[in-house]
C-alpha cells in the first residue's frame, strides 16, 4: 500500500542550449585573434578566482605553452576542447568553458520547465505503511522550502524506515542538506564532518551550516536509507557523505557524480566558466571530488526503490 503526500510528481530539467558564435568561418574555428584573446582572458580570470592558486599558475603556464606551440589555432570547438584539457589537468570536472548566445539571435522558447515544488521534493509517500519514501530532486534552501520540509517529515511521520531518493538530484544549496540533517542527529557531530576552505582563505573551517533548532519532527531512532545514482551531485553528494561517514545511513545505488567542489559562473567576451572556488574534505582529508560517494550496497536493478525496499525488508535493523 502507498499513501501519497501529494499526488501530483513534478519533475525538474536543467536544459543547456548552447549556440555558436564563430561568424566568421562558420564550422567553428576561432581566428588567431580569437583564440588568443580566449586564453589569455581564461587565465587572467582563473588567476583571480581559482581556490588553488599553486595549480592556476601550473594551467597558465601549460596554456600558455600550448598556445605557443599553435596547438589551440585552427581547432574546432575549442571551448570544448579546452574544458576537457582543464578536467584532465585538475581532475575537477566542474571545470567549463562555454559560449554565451547572442541576445535576440534565437526567439526564445515558450516551453518553460517544469517547476519544482515541496522545497525541491517531487514525491512524499508511505509504502507498506512503514517506509516513508521522500525523492529529493534539488536542494531548495528559503523559509517556504523549510516548511515544505516539515509538512513532508510530518507526512512519514511514525514511519519504521526512512528512506531519501536522492538518485535524480544535481544538488543546489547545501543548505537545505544540513537543516533535514536536523531532524535526524540528536547530537551535532555531524556539524563537523565537513571542512572548507574558499578563495583567499588559510584556513580550513566547518562546512556544514549548522541549524541547531527546527520545530518538525525528529527521526533520531529511525534508520536512514538512502538511494544514489552518477546523477547524484554536489550538495546531494554531501548530504549522502555525510550520512555515511557518521553511520547514520546506509546509501544504495551507485557511486555518485563526484562533484564536489562549490563553483562560480564568470563571462569574459563572449565566453562564460565554471571556475571552483572553494575545496571541500572531510576532517580525515577525504576528497569526493571526481572520485564519488562509493554506495555501501550496489543496486543492479532498474527499479532502485523495487530493490532497495526487498534489502531493506532483508536485512532488518
Amino acid at each position: 500500500m502507498i499513501r501519497h503526500f501529494r499526488k501530483a510528481c513534478c519533475i525538474f530539467l536543467f536544459l543547456f542550449a548552447f549556440r555558436s558564435s564563430y561568424a566568421q568561418t562558420g564550422i567553428g574555428i576561432l581566428s588567431k585573434e580569437e583564440t588568443d584573446s580566449l586564453i589569455v582572458n581564461y587565465c587572467r580570470e582563473l588567476n583571480q578566482i581559482y581556490f588553488n592558486k599553486p595549480l592556476a599558475k601550473k594551467i597558465t603556464d601549460t596554456l600558455q605553452k600550448k598556445l605557443k606551440a599553435g596547438q589551440f589555432y585552427k581547432v574546432e570547438r575549442l571551448t570544448n576542447h579546452l574544458s576537457l584539457l582543464l578536467r584532465k589537468l585538475t581532475n575537477d570536472i566542474h571545470f567549463y568553458i562555454g559560449i554565451n548566445s547572442p541576445a535576440n539571435n534565437t526567439p526564445a522558447s515558450t516551453e518553460a520547465a517544469p517547476e519544482i515544488k515541496m522545497g525541491g521534493l517531487t514525491e512524499v509517500k508511505l509504502i507498506n505503511n512503514n517506509i516513508g519514501y521522500i525523492k529529493w530532486n534539488e536542494f531548495i534552501a528559503d523559509d517556504n522550502s523549510f516548511q515544505q520540509i516539515i509538512a513532508a517529515l510530518q507526512f512519514v511521520k511514525g514511519c519504521k524506515y526512512l528512506l531519501f531518493d536522492i538518485s535524480q538530484c544535481p544538488g543546489g544549496d547545501g543548505r537545505m542538506g544540513g537543516f533535514m540533517a536536523r531532524h535526524l542527529f540528536e547530537d551535532n557531530d555531524y556539524q563537523d564532518v565537513l571542512r572548507k576552505k574558499c578563495t583567499g582563505e588559510k584556513e580550513w573551517h566547518q562546512s556544514e551550516v549548522p541549524y541547531n533548532y527546527s520545530g518538525g519532527p525528529k527521526f533520531y531512532d529511525i534508520p536512514v536509507y538512502v538511494i544514489t545514482s552518477k546523477n547524484t551531485a554536489s550538495a546531494a553528494e554531501y548530504f549522502a557523505l555525510i550520512m555515511q561517514e557518521t553511520k547514520r545511513g546506509t546509501i544504495l545505488g551507485d557511486t555518485t557524480a563526484g562533484a564536489g567542489n562549490p563553483i562560480t559562473m564568470v563571462t569574459f567576451g563572449n565566453y562564460f566558466a565554471y571556475i571552483p572556488i572553494c575545496e571541500i574534505i572531510t576532517k580525515d582529508g577525504k576528497s569526493i571530488e571526481s572520485k564519488g560517494v562509493v554506495p555501501d550496497v550496489k543496486l543492479t536493478n532498474s527499479d532502485l526503490i523495487k530493490e532497495t525496499i526487498e534489502y531493506i525488508k532483508s536485512h532488518p535493523y
